[in-house]
This record gives structure tokens, sequence and C-alpha cells, in this order.
């Protein structure tokens, strides 16, 4: 294997320096496949060494690339290839990771398992729409990548993290689903049916949903869900009701108020000052007058 590895080094130092762009691709084609059919087999060392002659290979493709669809499409497959193999060479993961030609990043950011929490946390932050849907495909995102991936408010990021099931969202990730959800019906669906998403955070999203998207989630809603749903449901609509009485029963007194007045039946007098203040709190000669003072409720 040492007379092998030495044959790689120099076939790509020999392709750098004085090959072709046809050569260099052909060259980069080779390795990988070279790598792939040995890749159980390799122990660490040569995986670095396959790293190491990879990485230098796509640092000198990847200029080529921006004007050369070739190229691209050489990194491309070289991406599809790479990303489901665990022993994949990292820092070429990394790499093409982070490749503003999304069908270069696309395969690595959804499925390679050698790309780190903070590789795609800086990824959220930093790249496209594209990239930030290609991570939120991934079978298992932890809180701290979803927090990222939500932080960038994509409606459509925000729909495929909640949409899968191996996402994991923490509460501060919730809330700016639930906040996007007013005025996404889709959203608001496919999160009132999370199992993790908190009571009261459901409860916030039914009193903010319209009756269209609460009786579908009524209906999409599982088993040990539909009950919670349907009590919030419930709770959040008897709450609207009190609160529509409160304001009828407010407006039936203002009239009544203005009716007493333009009768002459109310006045601004000592018999109109309000709790706690200077006149009822001490004594005033005028409130035998208020007693004697005809009223509508009194009695014959």
């Amino acid at each position: 294997m040492q007379n092998a590895n030495l044959s790689i080094v120099d076939e790509v130092e020999a392709a750098i320096r004085i090959g072709s762009a046809a050569k260099r691709l052909d060259t980069v084609k080779r390795v990988t496949d070279l790598f792939l059919l040995s890749a159980g087999s390799l122990n660490s060392e040569q995986i670095d060494l396959f790293d190491e002659v990879l990485e230098r290979l796509v640092k000198t493709i990847e200029i080529r690339a921006i004007a050369d669809i070739s190229a691209r499409i050489a990194l491309a497959e070289m991406s599809a290839q790479l990303a489901p193999v665990a022993q994949a060479p990292r820092n070429v993961i990394r790499r093409l990771a982070r490749n503003d030609e999304i069908s270069v990043a696309a395969p690595v950011l959804a499925e390679s398992a050698r790309l780190r929490d903070e590789d795609l946390v800086e990824i959220a932050g930093t790249k496209s729409e594209a990239h930030l849907l290609a991570i939120s495909s991934r079978w298992w995102l932890k809180e701290i990548v979803t927090d990222a991936l939500l932080a960038r408010r994509y409606p459509s990021v925000s729909r495929r993290i909640i949409k899968n099931p191996g996402a994991r969202v923490s509460a501060a990730g919730f809330a700016i689903a639930i906040a996007q959800a007013e005025s996404d019906p889709e959203l608001a669906v496919e999160a009132g049916i999370r199992i993790d998403l908190p009571s009261e955070l459901r409860r916030e999203l039914l009193s903010r949903a319209t009756e269209a998207v609460r009786s579908r989630l009524l209906s999409r809603a599982p088993p040990h869900l539909f009950e919670e749903i349907r009590d919030a449901i419930a709770s959040v609509s008897a709450g609207v009701n009190r609160e529509m009485s409160k304001g009828r029963d407010f407006a039936g007194a203002k009239r009544l108020v203005m009716s007493l007045r333009a009768k002459g039946e109310l006045n601004e007098g000592p018999c109109s000052a309000s709790p706690g203040s200077e006149n009822m709190r001490r004594p005033s000669p005028h409130l035998p007058s208020c007693r004697n003072r005809p009223s509508r409720w009194s009695g014959p």
C-alpha cells in the first residue's frame, strides 16, 4: 500500500503542476474511485492521505468551476459519491459543503456524517436559502443547528424543519416558527401536530389560527394529540367569546349612561364621584339630597 500511496501522490503532483484542466478532472475522478473501492479497509492515516491529495485537487478545480460547467459537474459527482461514505475525507467534505454552487454542496449537506454541528451552524448563518434547505433535509438535526436555521426566517426552511421528524427544535426555535405560522397555514398545521411543541405554544398557535387551520389541525392530529388540540381549541374559543361579551356589555352600558344624561337623570354632581375620590372619602352635605333624588329604579 505504501507504493500505491506514493504513486497517488506523484500522480496528483504531476496533474497539479503540469496537467491540463482535463487531466486534473480525470485525476480527481480516478483518485475518488480508488478511495471508494478501498474506503472500508483504510486506516485513519491512509484516509488522511486521500484527504490531503483530494483537497489539493479540489482547490485547483474550484477555481475553474466558476466558468467551466464540466468542472462543476465533476465536483457535484464527487460530492454525491462521498456523501454517504462514513469514512469520507473530512476536509474534502467540509470544502464541498461550503461551495457556493448548490449542486456541489447539497449532497454532503443533506447526508454526510462527516460534517460536525459547528460546520452546519456556520453554513446555516452564512450561505444561501438553498444550502439551508439541504441541511434541513438531514435525517437528524440537533437543536443548536435548527436554532441557527430558523433564525434566518426563510419560510421554506422553517416548513422543512417542522416537517422533519428527525429535527429537534428548541422552545425558542418553535417560537420563531409559530410567529411565521400566523401568515403560513401549512406551517401552522405542521407545527400544531408536532408532539414536541410545548403546550403553551400550541395554545398560542391556536389562538392566532383561522377556523380553517383549526379544522385541518383536528383532521391531521395523531391520536395521542387529538384531545389536547380539541380541548385547546375549545378553551381558546371560550376565551374569545368572553372577550366579545365584555365588549358588548360595555357598549350597552355606555349607551345607557348617554341616555340617562340626555334625560337629565344623570349629572356630574357629588353622586357621580368615583370610588376613592375626595368626595367619597368624607361625608358631604349634598348626600341627603342625593338619597332623596327620584330614581328610575326606585319603587312606588
